[in-house]
């Protein structure tokens, strides 16, 4: 179970506030640096050129 999915399921079963909404900002942003970190290690990336 990857970190999002387990905070996801965590932050489910506390009551609302402030810690849970961390928890859940947490989560989102462990989604895009892996969803980036994918896609920057992609086969055929060419990063950025012209630099």
């Amino acid at each position: 179970m990857s970190f999002a999915s387990s905070a996801r399921e965590r932050a489910r079963r506390m009551p609302p506030g402030k810690e849970r909404e961390t928890l859940l900002k947490r989560a989102t942003q462990n989604e895009a640096a892996s969803d980036l970190t994918d896609w920057l290690t992609a086969p055929g990336y060419k990063g950025h050129r012209g630099l």
